[in-house]
């Protein structure tokens, strides 16, 4: 036994497996490449990644990564380490804009479940946890500080964040969080542009799209039209796209998010030929159709990062404001390309469609350093024992102070007697097992 109480684990001979959280039950390009990246990147440090969302339902997408319910990660004695994000899930908001965690009953605690549920699954399993590079889009409660993220945070072998504000959110005193870019600006490595051109080939069948169109990829989703309506934006994009001899590909990232039916309402008003891809088959059609456009305008933040990854020229429509946005601007440099609004990003996309921007160089070191970050940490099962101890016995404490006896004694007061006739009867966990 070790100090903390809890028995050695010894260094597997088998590939370990890093669970990583995330929402990748929900039809979203970007969340849905956090553990395709991580797989890809975790590979050559001899380690397997499983995916773990709030449910166990799945995405929809052909390619995107199998993703099992975090809660059931508990009974796995297969899982050496969690990684936690990336995507803006360090919150504890409800997902009531996600019309899966509504209908299995999660919107309340799927996004709380993705970091302070990990943490408590990866103490239960006594292995390393990382911070992937997650989001946080605002600042703590005093109280969720101090019952939840610090201790989350303490419990953590390796802190990352995708953005400053992000970090500011966390650690308002400074801390020690490492910032680092989001990390699907990864893709075009794990990805290649040359290695995606059957997907594009696949899609131009399926859709009519011939050689001589250049391609205008557009993608939009509810609250992100602001001011402007359907009608009107399909003619601005119209006029844009006619002007400079360009075929509007009107491009769902986000399915889960509402993009299908702005972009439909997009395409009825289009007064021009056009391209709606409203049924993507998978994560590299998505992929394809950006790196294989001449322009990319959009709400997706992950469109853009795709976009830069890729050296498409690219705009980042930002409504809601969210401070991402900015942030991954920031890091490659490129605050121009976030709008304001719609006739905003027309405006500076007219000023970009014949550059080819080139991103990839300046992100791919902090990114090297992350991942080398992060396979040090989750190595080193005994470094953090004492401080997933310790996060244990705070839940419990805290969970204890809540409930008292009742939760704790539960299973045992409603399965170990009859309650008619008081006689001992078998509890579920004892069930065939002789006891």
């Amino acid at each position: 036994m070790t100090s903390s109480g809890f028995p050695p684990r010894p260094h597997p001979s088998r590939p370990r497996t890093a669970l990583i959280s995330g929402t990748f039950d929900v039809g979203n390009f970007g969340d849905l490449l956090f553990p395709i990246v991580a797989a890809h990147r975790l590979r050559p440090f001899g380690w397997n990644v499983l995916a773990a969302s709030p449910t166990n339902g799945s995405c929809g997408l052909q390619d995107a990564a199998p993703s099992i319910a975090l809660a059931s990660a508990v009974g796995r004695a297969t899982i050496d380490a969690v990684l936690i994000g990336g995507g803006e899930i360090v919150h504890a908001f409800p997902a009531d804009f996600v019309a899966e965690y509504g209908r299995a009953g999660q919107a309340n605690q799927a996004y709380p479940a993705l970091w302070f549920g990990a943490t408590f699954v990866a103490s239960l399993l006594d292995v390393p946890i990382a911070w992937n590079a997650p989001g946080a889009p605002a600042p703590f409660s005093a109280s969720i500080r101090e019952s939840a993220l610090d201790p989350a945070l303490a419990a953590a072998d390796y802190v990352s964040v995708r953005d400053e504000a992000s970090r500011r959110f966390l650690q308002p005193d400074g801390g020690s969080a490492v910032l680092v870019p989001d990390t699907v600006a990864d893709l075009a490595h794990v990805w290649p542009a040359a290695s995606l051109a059957a997907d594009f080939d696949a899609l131009c069948q399926r859709k009519g799209i011939v050689p001589e169109d250049a391609l205008f990829a557009v993608q939009a989703r509810p609250g992100g039209l602001g001011n402007v309506s359907p009608t009107a934006l399909a003619a601005m994009i119209a006029d844009f796209a006619q002007s400079r001899g360009l075929t509007p590909l009107l491009l769902s990232l986000g399915p889960s998010l509402g993009d299908v039916e702005v972009l439909r309402q997009l395409s009825q008003a289009m007064p021009i030929r056009h391209i709606l891809l409203d049924d993507p088959a998978g994560l590299r059609e998505m992929a394809a159709a950006i790196a294989n456009a001449r322009l990319y305008v959009g709400n997706s933040m992950h469109g853009y990062v795709a976009a830069a990854c890729y050296a498409t020229p690219g705009v980042i429509v930002a409504r809601p404001a969210f401070h991402k946005f900015v942030g991954f601007a920031c890091q490659i440099d490129a605050t121009d390309d976030v709008a304001r609004n719609w006739p905003d990003a027309l405006e500076r996309a007219a000023q970009r469609i014949n550059t080819r921007p080139n991103h990839g160089s300046s992100v791919a070191p902090s990114l090297d350093r992350h991942w080398e970050s992060v396979a040090k940490a989750i190595d080193d099962p005994e470094h953090g024992r004492a401080r997933r101890a310790a996060f244990l016995r705070l839940a419990v404490t805290t969970s204890f102070g809540r409930d008292g006896f009742d939760g704790l004694l539960a299973p045992l007061l409603n399965d170990r007697y009859d309650r008619r006739s008081r006689t001992p009867t078998p509890s579920k966990a004892a069930a065939g097992t002789g006891l």
